[in-house]
């Protein structure tokens, strides 16, 4: 009989910014002071889905014998930014474990777990807060990385013969409709072109985040395929969110999950809630 295909479902999250009162928070945090945060009601209905139907979805297909890797792609605290009053706790120590607490459950389940670096202003200095969580979890270390570190700011993962390019800060998603992904097109086609001038393999999916926004373009060029994803966020919009996209009403919350299967893309599907923030009112 021949051999049956190995099949992988590798899974991006990023942006939780845990610690923001908009972002991923478990119902209740205990914080290091002994008191304690509630989450708001939109941080209710965000958690229900990242529990009940993103990773709900993911251990089922694991249950199928599906092979689960998980990418956290930066991001995962807010800390105390920008002079935010958005936050439930100034100790950037709250939100390091709290995001630990949500994500070492995930890491258990997880054939492999890895935790890429977002930006300074949230994860402090060198991506310090990410690797503190990375640590904590016992996140998978990267080919080559020194001694205890187990985070990275750019990451290579070849996954049964797709090659991944993920990293947190990329192109944004395009600020009108007909502008929409030309960024990411663009952005794609240089690192697609770069690897092929140089005589290196380019990589299957280029994955980048940081925007809050879901994007998904195909590049075709010379041959080669590329799929180039920007992955939402599981941070609600904030103060600042307002202000830089005051024209949307929705904000994507969810991540991707890529199928992978004889060594080829199978499927590449988003999984989002749809949240309005908008208040309508009819006088």
């Amino acid at each position: 009989m021949p051999k049956r295909a190995m099949t992988t479902q590798v899974v991006v999250v990023s942006d939780l910014h845990v610690g923001s009162t908009l972002g991923l928070c478990k119902p209740v945090v205990y914080l290091d002071d002994g008191q304690e945060y509630r989450a708001n009601r939109l941080q209710q209905e965000a958690w229900d889905y990242w529990t009940n139907v993103f990773w709900k979805q993911v251990w089922q297909n694991k249950k199928k014998g599906i092979k689960t890797v998980v990418v956290a792609n930066g991001d995962l605290v807010d800390s105390q930014h920008h002079g935010t009053v958005q936050v439930f706790s100034s100790s950037i120590m709250d939100h390091i474990n709290h995001a630990a607490e949500i994500l070492d459950p995930i890491r258990e389940k997880a054939d492999a777990f890895f935790v890429t670096r977002g930006t300074p202003a949230h994860v402090m200095a060198s991506g310090a807060a990410d690797e503190q969580i990375a640590r904590q979890i016992k996140a998978t270390k990267a080919n080559g990385n020194p001694g205890s570190v187990r985070s990275s700011y750019h990451l290579k993962l070849n996954i049964d013969g797709v090659l991944f390019d993920i990293a947190h800060q990329g192109p944004n998603p395009g600020y009108r409709m007909w502008t929409r992904g030309n960024t990411v097109r663009a952005f794609v086609r240089t690192i697609v072109l770069d690897a092929l001038v140089r005589g290196v393999r380019p990589p299957d999916v280029v994955c980048r985040s940081h925007v809050h926004s879901k994007v998904h373009e195909t590049c075709r060029d010379y041959g080669h395929v590329c799929e180039g994803i920007i992955s939402p966020a599981w941070q609600l919009k904030t103060e600042y969110a307002h202000q830089i996209a005051s024209h949307e009403d929705i904000a994507d919350i969810g991540g991707v999950i890529f199928t992978i299967s004889d060594g080829k893309i199978r499927n590449i599907e988003f999984r989002i809630l749809p949240f309005a923030q908008t208040d309508y009112v009819e006088a």
